[in-house]
């Protein structure tokens, strides 16, 4: 993942990244009439990457995160495009978890066409607020919990 260390640098102590994979397959209405999937599409293509990390990792699921009353919006986005995908083609979305000491989440992500090949990566930073809109500085205590768990190496 080249890229991704390039923008969120590995720092000796930090651990390591956690990963998180999701399959499904281009929809008919996410195609343009070259049979090609939308380019605005690839952000909720994106968005699959973080769902099923949530589901791994259920103190950071959306569900988890609205019980909460915390929402993580996106502040920063970044994608480049390598090959197209078609309609009806199976992809998988890798989406990976960046240490940071901040309180943000800082994921990268990978999404491969059926044959393995490289259809796009991308980048995202989301930070935490509460129901006002303020940043979170301070971890809630769940966030702390996940966080000492994924320094310890409990989380894979």
């Amino acid at each position: 993942m080249g890229f991704t260390r390039d923008y969120f640098p590995i720092n000796p102590g930090d651990p390591a990244p956690l990963t998180v994979t999701a399959r499904r397959r281009v929809r008919f209405e996410e195609v343009d009439m070259l049979n090609i999937a939308w380019h605005g599409h690839y952000v909720s293509f994106l968005d699959d990457g973080r769902v099923a990390f949530g589901d791994r990792y259920p103190a950071l699921s959306y569900r988890h995160l609205h019980e909460a009353r915390v929402a993580a919006p996106i502040v920063q986005l970044h994608l480049d495009y390598q090959s197209p995908l078609f309609f009806d083609e199976e992809m998988t979305v890798a989406a990976t978890l960046h240490w940071s000491d901040a309180l943000r989440l800082n994921f990268s992500y990978r999404i491969s066409g059926a044959d393995a090949r490289p259809v796009a990566r991308a980048w995202s930073v989301q930070l935490l607020v509460d129901e006002q809109r303020r940043t979170l500085l301070v971890p809630p205590p769940w966030a702390e919990e996940f966080r000492q768990r994924w320094r310890q190496g409990e989380l894979e």
